[in-house]
């Protein structure tokens, strides 16, 4: 089976800062960005969109050096509000379907294509240092592949793509030329839906395989934002660990210390700040993009749900965020009997140097 016309897009999504103030953009850079809303091709409501919209940066074609093959891109950027920057590498494509077996492995993981969407994260903060809030002092990188087919040598039917299953699942695993047993085949195109006779979405946990005649955009674009909350929820989980870890540390402090001075004062307030900031964080990414009246577009965002574990991420977020709040309750409860205990101490030595003053002789 032979692509006529298609593409590849290759994903890097980092997790920059816990805000970037989109709506200063404009006079920022100097020049009006692409406003970036989802299209629509499918009779679809209005009021599906992003809010508040992110903003769309073309930087235009890029040649680079891929395993020893000279690579044309277009690259574009997209900056959300909750600190997300979007990199995205475009590569048109024509040819045998099984061809991209390689590619695909060649693409998946690669430090080249890497580097390169760093470069220009670190070009896009430096232009906007004011507008990026609580920056990250290291970056969270997700990275996605979306093969994309517009159209075959012939016309094709979503079943009769379907029968190159055991090609495609090669692809979006990435194993090159290597076979995959039919039952990880099947796990791999388990999920799949389409809206026409004519389209399919086969996604997976690290890439997707999009045929689609009227390339619509709307599929990518949530797929895209599934990723994002991929993201942000790994981000999240990573800072969760780290701030138990170190509340358990403080938890083992032992011996005597000034209670007013406790180092359980400076973990709650760092416990609750920790808890109010990825609550806030999560329900922004979950509230950017509404999906309510479009069946089809919820079928895709509820695909990648299921491809991408995230039910098993939001679970283990909000697990971590449970034990934080006990964690919270403890520590607190622990201060506040220190400091009882210290001020009953000082009420009895009081009473002790009052009885003590009655009775010195005069």
């Amino acid at each position: 089976m032979k692509i006529k016309e298609g593409s590849i897009l290759v994903y890097y999504l980092f997790d920059v800062a816990s805000e970037i103030q989109v709506e200063k953009l404009e006079k920022v850079m100097g020049k009006k960005p692409v406003e970036s809303q989802i299209s629509y091709t499918r009779v679809t409501p209005k009021y599906i969109q992003y809010s508040p919209a992110p903003y769309l940066l073309k930087f235009g074609k890029k040649q680079m050096d891929i395993d020893g093959k000279k690579l044309e891109f277009e690259v574009f950027a997209k900056i959300f509000e909750f600190g997300v920057i979007s990199m995205r590498f475009d590569m048109l494509y024509s040819g045998e379907l099984d061809n991209l077996e390689e590619i695909s492995q060649m693409l998946s993981g690669n430090l080249v294509l890497e580097n390169e969407a760093i470069k220009y994260v670190n070009k896009i903060k430096k232009e906007i240092p004011d507008l990026v809030i609580k920056p990250l002092e290291k970056y969270f990188i997700e990275d996605y592949i979306i093969f994309h087919a517009k159209s075959f040598d012939k016309a094709a039917t979503a079943k009769e793509v379907m029968k190159e299953k055991n090609t495609i699942a090669k692809i979006l695993r990435s194993e090159g030329k290597v076979d995959l047993s039919p039952e990880e085949v099947d796990r791999t195109v388990t999920n799949t839906l389409s809206y026409f006779p004519d389209d399919l979405a086969i996604v997976d946990w690290n890439s997707a395989f999009i045929y689609d005649p009227r390339m619509s955009w709307d599929t990518l674009d949530v797929l895209e934002y599934a990723n994002i909350e991929l993201l942000e929820l790994r981000t999240y989980d990573s800072v969760l660990d780290k701030e138990l870890d170190s509340a358990y540390d403080k938890m083992k402090v032992k011996g005597w210390r000034l209670p007013l001075l406790s180092p359980f004062s400076s973990a709650i307030q760092r416990l609750e700040e920790t808890r109010l900031e990825v609550t806030e964080v999560t329900e922004k990414v979950e509230n950017a993009l509404k999906l309510v009246g479009d069946q089809y577009l919820a079928n895709v965002y509820n695909t990648a749900v299921e491809a991408l574990f995230l039910n098993e991420w939001k679970k283990g977020v909000k697990d971590k965020l449970e034990i934080i709040d006990d964690f919270y309750s403890t520590l607190y409860n622990k201060v506040q009997t220190e400091r009882m205990l210290v001020l009953e101490t000082l009420i009895v030595l009081l009473i002790v140097l009052e009885i003590l003053i009655a009775f010195w002789p005069k």
